[in-house]
C-alpha cells in the first residue's frame, strides 16, 4: 500500500477535468437560450438591439432610434426568466434638428436623401415609392437619426403622391412641413397633381408650398366657357395661377347670379402676340347677354354660339363681335338664336316613296348630320325636309333623333317617328319579330338619359299568294337598287344602317314560297386577293345570318363568297370599288 498516492491522484486529476469540461458546456448551453429567447423577445419591436452574455449576464448593446425605446428594450430583456443581470451598453442615434428628408424624382430614378428613425420607417418609404413608381430605380441615400416628427411616414407618402404625375419633381420635408415641386406630364396630371394634394397632410403636417410647372399644350391652347340655366363652367387653359384666378373672378362677375365650376388646368403655349387673360375676359363679356351658349377660344380663334336674353341682348352681341378684339382675338363663327320652342316637337315618316323629316331641330350640323344617316338607311328614297332651326332642344336631342331613324328604318310604310320634348314616340309595323324585339329594346335601352320610348308596334303579315321564281327575282332586284348593304371596313360586320334594307329583303323571301336563295359577297380589288375571297365568304355568311334571324328558313339560302373576281365596274375609282363592294341576291330556282 506504500504505493497508493500513485493510483488515487491521477484519478482525481482526471475526475477534475472532466467536471470543468461538463460545466463549461452547460454554461454555453444556458448563455445560447437566454441570447436566442432575448432576441426574439427583441425581434417585434426593438429589431435595432443586440445582446451579447456572460453566463447568465447579459449587456444590450446596439444604436437605439430614442430614449423610449432604449428603456423598453432593456426592460424587455430584464424580464426574460434567467437573465441575472442586464447591462445598458447600447448608445442613442445621433439627434437631428430640424429633421429633413428629401424625394427627388429625374429623368434616371428617383433619390432619397435625409433622415428616417428607423430601418422600418426606411423599408416602408421605399415600398411606398416602390409601389406608386412601380419599375423606377431608386437610390437610398437615407440615414437613420433621431428626431423625426410623428407619422413621418405618412407625412412622405402623402407629398409623393403626385410624383407619379411629373416627369420631374421633388418632395422637400423639415421637420412636419412639406414642400413639393414639380413637372407636370401633361395638363390633366396637373390637375390630378393638385387634387392629390388637395386633402389635409396627415399627423398634423403643414403644406408650405406646391410650385407645379405647366405642361405644354399638345395641339391648339383652348378655353371655353359654357353656360347654362343653372350655373357657368370654364374650361381649356390657363398659364398660371394669377390669370386663372382674373379669369375665375371676371366670370364670377359677369353672371354673379349663377355658380361657376372651374375645370380649366395650367398649360403653357399661348399663341404669340394674345393676351391670354384679356382674350377670356372679353369672351366672358358676351355671356352678359347670353341666356345660354358656349362662347370658346382656338388658338386666336373666338367662336360663339347660344340664345340672346332679349332683341336688345342680341344687338349688343353683334355690335360687339363686328367691333373686334383687343387681345388679337379673330372672329370665327357667330351663332346666336333667339327662338325657344316648347314643346320641342321633331318628326321622320315614311312611305313608299319618301322620307319627311319635319318639325325643329337645334342647328344646321344637326340637320346634316341627320340627312347623311337618314341616305345611309334609306337609299334611294327621297328626303324631305321641311325642318326649322330652333333652341329648346332637350339634352341628347341628336342621339334621339337618330335611334328614332334607326327604327322607322326597320318599320314598314306608312310609319311615323315622333320626339315630343324627351318622349319618342313610334308608330308602324315591323317586318319580322326580330326587327320588332330589337326596336323594343332600342327604346328601352338606347336612348339618351332622360328620353323615354312609346311604341306602337304591330308585326307585318306577309301576303298569303306566294310570288313565284321570277317575281321574287324581280322584287328583290327592285330592292337592289334602293339600297346595299353596308359593312364595317374590312370586316364582315353588317352596320346598323343596314338593318332596315335586309328586313325588307328577308320579308320578301318570305313571300317566294320554296324559292332557294343564293347569297353571294364581291369585294374591290384592293388587298390580297385570297383575303378578298375570304372577307366577300364572311360578309355573304354574316348577311345569312341576319336572314335567318328575320324568319327566313336556312335550308333555303346558301352563302357563297367570289372576292374580286366578278367586279361590276372599274376598281380605278372610288365609284367603281364602291360599286364593286356588293352582296347580290340571286333566286336559284
Amino acid at each position: 500500500m506504500r504505493n497508493w498516492k500513485l493510483w488515487i491522484w491521477p484519478g482525481l486529476a482526471t475526475v477534475a477535468c472532466l467536471t470543468a469540461l461538463a460545466i463549461w458546456f452547460q454554461a454555453g448551453i444556458v448563455e445560447s437560450d437566454l441570447q436566442s429567447r432575448a432576441l426574439a423577445a427583441l425581434s417585434e419591436d426593438n429589431g435595432w438591439a443586440k445582446v451579447s452574455l456572460k453566463g447568465r449576464d447579459l449587456t444590450l448593446t446596439g444604436l437605439a432610434p430614442d430614449e423610449a425605446s432604449q428603456h423598453q428594450a432593456l426592460e424587455t430583456v430584464r424580464s426574460i426568466h434567467g437573465v441575472r443581470v442586464a447591462n445598458n451598453a447600447s448608445t442613442l442615434l445621433p439627434e437631428e434638428k430640424p429633421y429633413r428628408l428629401s424625394v427627388e424624382k429625374t429623368a434616371d430614378g428617383v433619390a432619397l436623401r435625409g433622415f428616417v428613425p428607423n430601418e422600418s420607417a426606411r423599408a416602408n418609404i421605399v415600398a411606398a415609392l416602390s409601389n406608386l413608381l412601380p419599375g423606377i430605380a431608386v437610390t437610398d441615400q437615407m440615414k437613420l437619426a433621431r428626431g423625426a416628427p410623428d407619422g413621418l411616414v405618412e407625412l412622405v407618402s402623402y407629398g409623393m403622391a403626385p410624383l407619379t404625375r411629373f416627369s420631374t419633381g421633388s418632395l422637400e420635408l423639415t421637420d412636419a412641413t412639406l414642400r413639393v415641386t414639380g413637372q407636370a406630364l401633361n395638363p390633366d396630371d396637373h390637375e390630378a397633381a393638385l387634387a392629390a394634394l388637395s386633402a389635409e397632410p396627415p399627423a398634423g403636417g403643414v403644406l408650405e408650398s406646391v410650385d407645379i410647372a405647366p405642361a405644354s399644350v399638345a395641339g391648339d391652347y383652348i378655353w371655353s366657357v359654357l353656360m347654362e340655366a343653372d350655373g357657368m363652367e370654364l374650361s381649356g387653359y390657363a398659364p398660371d395661377a394669377d390669370a386663372r384666378n382674373a379669369i375665375l373672378a371676371a366670370a364670377k362677375a359677369s353672371r354673379p347670379e349663377l355658380p361657376v365650376n372651374d375645370r380649366m388646368r395650367f398649360a403653357t403655349g399661348v399663341p404669340a402676340g394674345i393676351d391670354w387673360q384679356a382674350a377670356a375676359t372679353e369672351a366672358l363679356g358676351l355671356t352678359s347677354s347670353l341666356s345660354d351658349g358656349t362662347v370658346s377660344i382656338r388658338g386666336r380663334v373666338l367662336d360663339v354660339s347660344g340664345r340672346a336674353i332679349d332683341g336688345k341682348a342680341f344687338r349688343r352681341v353683334q355690335e360687339r363681335l363686328s367691333a373686334g378684339f383687343a387681345s388679337g382675338l379673330v372672329l370665327g363663327t357667330s351663332d346666336i338664336g333667339l327662338a325657344v320652342t316648347s314643346p320641342y316637337v321633331w318628326a321622320a315618316t315614311r312611305d313608299d316613296t319618301e322620307i319627311v323629316l319635319s318639325g325643329v331641330l337645334p342647328n344646321e350640323a344637326v340637320r346634316a348630320r341627320l340627312s347623311q344617316i337618314a341616305r345611309l338607311k334609306f337609299g334611294t328614297l327621297g328626303i324631305v325636309d321641311t325642318q326649322e332651326i330652333a333652341a329648346g332642344a332637350p339634352e341628347g336631342f341628336e342621339a334621339a333623333a337618330l335611334a328614332a331613324l334607326q327604327a322607322l328604318s326597320r318599320l314598314d310604310d306608312d310609319a311615323v317617328a315622333r320626339i315630343e320634348d324627351q318622349t319618342l314616340i313610334l308608330r308602324g309595323a315591323a317586318l319580322n319579330q326580330s326587327a320588332k324585339s330589337e326596336i323594343a329594346r332600342l327604346l328601352e335601352d338606347g336612348l339618351p338619359e332622360g328620353f323615354a320610348g312609346q311604341p306602337a308596334i304591330d308585326l307585318a303579315a306577309a301576303p298569303e299568294a306566294p310570288l313565284s321564281a321570277a317575281a321574287c327575282q324581280a322584287e328583290l332586284n327592285r330592292l337592289a337598287a334602293t339600297n346595299t348593304v353596308l359593312f364595317d371596313t374590312a370586316e364582315a360586320a353588317i352596320q346598323d344602317h343596314s338593318y332596315g334594307f335586309l328586313d325588307r329583303v328577308a320579308f320578301a323571301m318570305r313571300r317566294c314560297g320554296q324559292a332557294r336563295l343564293e347569297i353571294s359577297g364581291h369585294t374591290d380589288s384592293d388587298g390580297a386577293a385570297a383575303a378578298n375571297l375570304d372577307l366577300s365568304e364572311r360578309r355573304a355568311k354574316s348577311v345569312l345570318a341576319f336572314m335567318i334571324a328575320a324568319g327566313v328558313t336556312a335550308d333555303r339560302m346558301t352563302a357563297i363568297g367570289h372576292g374580286e373576281g366578278k367586279p361590276v365596274a372599274s376598281n380605278t375609282s372610288d365609284a367603281g370599288k364602291a360599286a364593286n363592294r356588293r352582296i347580290e341576291f340571286r333566286v336559284l330556282n
